[in-house]
């Protein structure tokens, strides 16, 4: 009777194999597996890449650059705990200036990428990062000053989208190019060159004049163009969304017509998008049918007001999805081994202001922000789905009390106060306004990192060498006016101030940089002097 072997345990296996099993696991279940034995926690504790992995998930950072796969785990996660050190620390590596000419009204800061629109060309600038020389890389593109109404890009993309007056208004009314950023030539990915904004037969009315703005997103492979007070035949006023899947040329298109009106639309991931609607309504929308227009998922209100004051304004701050740099021959223009946030969560800002007669017959304006994480989004759709089912036009909506106060933080703006800070991944940047409104001195720079991860594990780390402080969450039922109902106060974030004293009035921010931007009386950018990027570690 031969032999029967005595069965082997997991642990038993050689180092070699039992990495392999390990090394699919994500940072979550890394975690778990060496909660239990000890021969497995030394495994993963001894194991760089394993480490690496953990690292990642809990800065919620993703490795970019095309020299990263060559770089060894060891200096990765160095480089990964230095870059958080030098946001912890306000340590910047190099300062340089924007050239005079991106000084325009409009402008855009996307994916390393500067662009600003001029009286004839849209100027572009690929901003250093911390492993580069402090040389910045400049071009531009001829546009019709006559005809073109904004622009966006997508560095990852190569994609930069003009937006301008259609020829024949009366067949449509705008004309989105869709071009190459580095070359300005048709993108080559593109199934039409350009795509026709409020098509009349497809809207199957008539345009009678579009006397709004527009705001045009990139998303993946959708573009989207936000458009405000059209007026149609009827004499109806509403404002639209309409959506293109810009890759293919029989692909995805919808127009979404808000009759009661809307006040911004932002993607939060490339498939929902928040809806702020015009009666104090933030609405998630998903697109899980592509032969359909988008389906509302949820309806959340906003805190209830006190008689004779109502919502006047509302807009979502963006958070850009990361994406690599503008595609470039020269190695030069490559990161090595550099981070940006991971989209597994994010932080959604949402500006609101809010106006009425209060304490006296005078009527009062007062302005907030308040953050949410991306996750919680998701939880408060199944929330509305469980309570209400699917939603309706004048349908109900998940009241304030059941999701704002736990899901949420606030902060009342100043009236000298920059209303929308720059935000990036969990971070959000501004400067310190001096109490004095019309004070125009330096001043200093807080940044507050919402990364929950960094909050929950603040007191055991060692903070010898830190600045900053952690402020901590929590339900509160104080009641402030003009409001009737509590506020939320419920994320942590650890709030760093700059020392450094910094002559600006509005910031912009990315993975690695803040971008200083200074605002002359008039509102347009003055002299490149004042227009700096602080480059961080």
């Amino acid at each position: 009777m031969g032999h029967i072997l005595g069965a082997i345990t997991l642990v038993q296996l050689p180092p070699e194999l039992l990495y392999l099993i390990l090394a699919p696991l994500d940072a979550y279940d890394l975690v778990r597996v060496r909660k239990t034995c000890q021969t497995l926690k030394a495994m993963i504790d001894n194991s760089e890449m394993l480490q690496y992995v953990i690292d990642l998930s809990y800065f919620q950072m993703i490795p970019m650059g095309t020299s990263e796969i060559d770089v060894p785990p060891a200096t990765c996660r160095k480089r990964l705990r230095q870059h958080d050190a030098a946001w912890q620390r306000f340590e910047y590596k190099q300062k340089c200036t924007l050239p005079s000419m991106m000084l325009g009204p409009i402008f855009e800061f996307l994916g390393g990428v500067y662009g600003s629109a001029g009286e004839d060309c849209i100027h572009f600038t690929r901003l250093p990062s911390a492993t580069d020389s402090n040389d910045l890389h400049c071009w531009s593109h001829p546009v019709d000053a006559t005809t073109s109404v904004d622009f966006t890009f997508c560095a990852a993309q190569d994609l930069l989208v003009v937006v301008a007056y259609s020829p024949d208004p009366r067949t449509h009314v705008y004309d989105i190019h869709l071009r190459s950023l580095a070359t300005n030539e048709v993108h080559p990915d593109a199934a039409q060159p350009i795509l026709k904004a409020l098509d009349r037969d497809i809207i199957d009315r008539e345009i009678v004049q579009s006397t709004g703005h527009v705001n045009v997103q990139i998303m993946g492979n959708y573009i989207s163009m936000l458009l405000w007070n059209i007026v149609v035949n009827e004499g109806m006023v509403g404002d639209y969304m309409q959506m293109w899947d810009w890759k293919f040329e029989n692909g995805y298109q919808f127009i979404l017509w808000f009759h009661n009106g809307i006040n911004d639309c932002s993607f939060i991931a490339e498939d929902k998008f928040l809806v702020l609607d015009s009666r104090g309504a933030v609405e998630i929308y998903y697109i899980a049918d592509k032969s359909k227009p988008p389906q509302c998922t949820a309806k959340l209100s906003l805190p209830s007001l006190m008689n004779h004051v109502s919502y006047t304004e509302a807009f979502t701050g963006e958070n850009i999805i990361p994406g690599s740099l503008l595609p470039n021959s020269r190695k030069s223009y490559q990161p090595s081994c550099s981070f940006h946030p991971s989209t597994n969560d994010q932080l959604i800002a949402i500006h609101v202001s809010v106006t009425g007669t209060m304490d006296t017959n005078t009527i009062d304006f007062h302005r907030y922000s308040f953050f949410i994480l991306r996750s919680a989004i998701t939880e408060l759709e199944s929330l509305f789905s469980r309570t209400y089912g699917q939603p309706t036009l004048n349908g109900p909506k998940l009241l304030w009390s059941t999701w704002g106060p736990q899901h949420t933080t606030w902060f009342r703006v100043q009236k000298n106060e920059d209303w929308q800070s720059s935000l990036y991944g969990f971070r959000v940047v501004e400067p310190i306004n001096d109490p004095s409104e019309l004070s125009r001195e330096p001043r200093q720079l807080r940044i507050r990192d919402f990364n929950p991860h960094i909050t929950r594990n603040y007191h055991t780390q060692n903070k010898s060498d830190w600045h900053g402080r952690l402020v901590e969450g929590e339900l509160t039922s104080t009641i402030s006016r003009p409001f009737t109902e509590p506020l939320g106060s419920a994320l942590s974030y650890r709030e760093i101030v700059s020392k450094e004293l910094f002559d600006v009035d509005d910031t912009l921010m990315d993975e690695s940089r803040i971008l200083l931007l200074k605002v002359s009386r008039n509102l347009y950018l003055v002299p490149s002097v004042y227009n700096e990027t602080v480059v961080e570690r």
